[in-house]
């Protein structure tokens, strides 16, 4: 864990340890929540109508299981999206980039990202800070 460096009491985006550990844990289940609304099927689909009966494939309680958890994710998901949103509206696919996928400011460079150094990490700590404000 001495990967992540907390802010500093001294820094205006100050958090405690404990509580910047786990938004960066939190975000880090970002790409998990993304491939698993990708993948799992949109269960609300699950039943087909024919014009002489009505065909279920799973039990009511399995589709009312999935979309609960479906629509649990993708609150969870727009909540970090609308968080970066906030802290920079025209860089916060890239603040969710590297917040959430782990990736360093010189890869995000060589992919083009539009602003400097300093300017990232500025933003990347408000948006650690923003996320413990809504978490």
């Amino acid at each position: 864990m001495s990967q992540y460096r907390a802010p500093s009491e001294k820094s205006k985006y100050y958090v405690p340890k404990e509580t910047f550990l786990t938004v960066v844990h939190y975000c880090k289940q970002y790409p998990l929540w993304a491939e698993e609304l990708s993948i799992n099927p949109d269960m609300s689909k699950a039943i087909t109508y024919d014009k002489d009966r009505v065909q279920s494939s799973p039990s009511a309680d399995q589709v009312e299981k999935i979309a609960i958890r479906r629509a649990e994710i993708g609150r969870k998901k727009r909540q970090l999206e609308e968080a970066a949103q906030s802290v920079a509206d025209d860089l916060w696919q890239w603040i969710v980039r590297g917040a959430c996928y782990d990736l360093p400011y010189h890869y995000l460079k060589r992919q083009g990202i539009p602003c400097g150094k300093d300017l990232y990490y500025q933003l990347r700590r408000k948006f650690y800070y923003e996320m413990s404000r809504r978490i």
